[in-house]
């Protein structure tokens, strides 16, 4: 826990200001994702925007590293709420934003020699070609949904 605090502390202001609000973020999804309706959660992400780092191309890669950051500190959450949180802070910082939803199935064996499939789901976010959020093995998930634009 020291050790993690001397990392937080050594970050400069804006990427400690940034992890915070992941972090605060993140407690928010998570909330959200128990009480709410998916389509009221799209709404209000869906009405996030900004212009504050629009041309600051590092917002991306700041906004990944801060999602990494917050799911340290809250490793139970889901990627579907870690990419909600990505998307919502590049959506605020007036990047692009492209949340993904799929599945993969799995084989699984049962007692006699069968098997069968269960379905493995997974979101993702990404903006302008980088993974934001939801690091996977991807290319095992076929897209279901897509939310936002890539620009």
């Amino acid at each position: 826990m020291l050790r993690r605090f001397g990392s937080f502390v050594r970050l400069t202001s804006g990427e400690r200001r940034l992890a915070l609000q992941a972090v605060a973020w993140l407690v928010v999804a998570r909330v959200a994702l128990r009480v709410m309706t998916f389509s009221t959660i799209r709404q209000f992400v869906d009405s996030q925007s900004g212009s504050s780092a629009a041309t600051d191309s590092d917002w991306p890669l700041a906004v990944r590293r801060a999602g990494q950051r917050a799911a340290r500190t809250m490793p139970a959450s889901s990627c579907l709420a870690r990419s909600l949180v990505g998307e919502l802070l590049l959506r605020r910082g007036g990047h692009p934003a492209t949340l993904r939803i799929g599945v993969a199935a799995l084989p699984v064996a049962e007692a006699g020699g069968t098997t069968r499939a269960e379905l493995d789901a997974h979101a993702w976010v990404e903006s302008g070609g980088l993974l934001v959020a939801g690091d996977a093995d991807l290319h095992r998930y076929t897209e279901l949904a897509r939310f936002g634009s890539d620009g």
